[in-house]
């Protein structure tokens, strides 16, 4: 055998054995605890107690909608006691393995800036009742799309789920540095402001480099607890919070006296634009937790997907139902099981009963609500480093043409704008303000709105014609599919493996099957399949399912062409040859 056919099956090899190097549904090495394991009841009470630090961060969002209302003190703390409620209820739904509702995934939820502008909107039109109301027309809004997203795939390929994910990221890392710096506080920064944070974020973050096992998994907590203690000591945290925090009952029944719900056909257009993206941002949260659990991620599983979305759907209506506002998929919480590797569903479940607990203890709601700023913001700051790292990898996952750089850079250049000009919404309509005050709003209607446009004139089914003794024909396949691959938005690692399975193939048909004429490549995509069929006039191609002995390679050109014939069959998932009439055909299928 020449030299340049040992190379070209040494080459072909290696991306098969690459291709296939990751089982689907491996734990990777830096997870502690994966989805399924069972952690030890000490580990699971810390790690939902970190995770629900973090989540109490983001009751500024309903806390910010009460005080719009100008709420008493005891209706703000029953509103932040049932509020904590609604989020335990989310997160117990997210985290079912089985049945029609949740994810199976560490997934709680946290209060969104998704919601914000449309429910000041609605507590200044008709108060607390409407905001219940139209809290509960978004929830089953967004619950209806659920099924719904298989068929609607397409629209939200990959590389738009990690620009949401990108642009939460981007969301929640401006947010915390803008706690860092002082920005909004009513009291200017001082040295000890700057001394908790930097505290509160090189513990965290040394924790998670440098911890070996229970310090690396309990970063945030520990990183949180340093920065409440140095705040206290250094007078970032007042004596008079604590007062205010004593003068909250210890156990407490949360009333539900002002409960009502009403609706404003006026509001349903904020709402169901806020319901949209949230359903796409829930979407995306699930997609991060699948890839942090398995090696082998290489596409959002869709089931998971839908009932993670009506889980995150049913979570908001049932926040309106006991009287809050509109939740969300927190990407904070999966950015922190990342970063800790700590992603069991039981810690889920943990997440859930504390947060219903709390609802029941205003004092512990009191002492999470009243957390520094400092404290909160290198928080948000160290959880957002990782929530954009999972938004870049999953848009660099795939293959991108013109047409899809397009929307990721227009998106982004949308998004980016509203956040860095905040005030761009107060010269646009009413209406469309909850849309462009938000970089996460803007930037993904924006994605979808230009995904939408360019996919006019995209064909998934495609062909190509060449001459057997065309000098070209081995880079035209390569060109053809390269191209193709970026307008489908393709992984890369298949088109390689199409583009050199299909070029021995024609070098095969070539040499051996005495081709006549042209040859036919037609080739068919969807997110899950890759069908590419070879069609010719002349020898059938061998297939074989064994490998031919050292021997029969060795001695004979017929042990050449069966080693072809087989190592072909290992480049593809399925391949197979017919004969169709006069022509021969040779069936390659890839999974995507």
């Amino acid at each position: 055998m020449s030299r340049n056919v040992k190379e070209i099956f040494a080459r072909m090899w290696s991306i098969v054995i690459g291709a296939r190097r990751l089982p689907p549904g491996k734990k990777p090495p830096d997870i502690v605890y994966g989805v399924d394991d069972v952690p030890p009841l000490l580990v699971i009470a810390l790690s939902g107690l970190q995770h629900v630090g973090l989540i109490a961060i983001f009751l500024i969002f309903p806390l910010l909608v009460v005080k719009e209302l100008g709420a008493s003190t005891v209706l703000s703390v029953n509103f932040l006691s049932v509020a904590v409620i609604a989020l335990g209820i989310a997160a117990i739904l997210q985290a079912l393995p089985k049945g029609p509702v949740g994810s199976g995934f560490l997934c709680p939820a946290n209060y969104s800036a998704i919601y914000l502008s449309p429910s000041l909107a609605a507590v200044k039109v008709g108060g607390l009742p409407l905001l219940f109301g139209m809290t509960l027309f978004a929830g089953m809004f967004e619950a209806a799309l659920s099924p719904l997203l298989r068929r609607l795939r397409s629209f939200f390929p990959p590389e738009l789920s990690g620009l949401v994910i990108f642009f939460v990221g981007t969301t929640v890392g401006s947010l915390g540095f803008r706690y860092l710096i002082g920005t909004g506080s009513e009291r200017p920064l001082a040295s000890a402001d700057i001394l908790v944070a930097v505290v509160t974020l090189g513990v965290t973050a040394g924790l998670n480099v440098w911890g070996k096992g229970q310090s690396r998994l309990f970063c945030s907590l520990i990183g949180m607890t340093v920065g409440y203690v140095i705040a206290a000591l250094s007078g970032v945290l007042p004596g008079d919070d604590f007062a205010v925090l004593r003068a909250l009952p210890a156990v407490a029944f949360p009333s539900f006296d002002h409960l009502g719900w009403s609706f404003a056909p006026a509001l349903a257009l904020p709402f169901a634009v806020s319901a949209l993206v949230a359903t796409v941002k829930s979407a995306a949260v699930v997609t991060v937790c699948q890839r942090i659990n398995d090696s082998g991620w290489v596409r959002p599983h869709m089931s998971s997907l839908s009932r993670g979305v009506l889980a995150d759907g049913l979570g908001t209506a049932a926040s309106g139902l006991i009287g809050s506002i509109g939740l969300n998929s927190s990407p904070t919480c999966a950015g922190l099981s990342a970063a800790t590797g700590g992603t069991s569903r039981t810690i889920g479940f943990a997440v859930g009963g504390l947060l219903i607990a709390l609802g029941f203890l205003p004092m512990l709601t009191g002492l999470f609500v009243m957390m520094p700023r400092p404290v909160m913001g290198a928080l948000l700051v160290f959880v957002a480093c990782f929530i954009l790292i999972n938004g870049i990898q999953t848009i660099a996952s795939r293959m991108l043409d013109a047409r899809r750089t397009l929307v990721i850079g227009l998106a982004l250049s949308a998004g980016i704008t509203a956040e860095i000009v905040p005030n761009m919404s107060s010269d646009m309509p009413p209406i469309l303000a909850p849309i462009i005050s938000s970089s996460l709003v803007l930037g993904t209607l924006t994605a979808l709105l230009l995904n939408l446009l360019f996919r006019l004139g995209q064909r998934q089914r495609v062909t190509l014609t060449l001459e057997p003794e065309a000098g070209d024909a081995m880079k035209r396949v390569v060109d053809f599919f390269e191209e193709r691959g970026r307008a489908w938005g393709a992984r890369r690692d298949v088109m390689e493996r199409v583009s050199f399975g299909v070029s021995q193939s024609l070098e095969s048909i070539q040499e051996v099957c005495e081709a006549r004429g042209p040859i036919r490549i037609d080739a068919q995509f969807d997110e899950f399949n890759l069908d590419v069929t070879l069609a010719y006039r002349g020898e059938l191609i061998e297939l074989p399912d064994r490998r031919p002995s050292d021997k029969e390679i060795m001695e004979s050109e017929a042990g050449h062409r069966r080693l072809a014939g087989f190592m072909l069959r290992r480049n593809a998932d399925r391949v197979a040859a017919s004969r169709k009439g006069d022509e021969c055909l040779v069936q390659f299928h890839f999974d995507h």
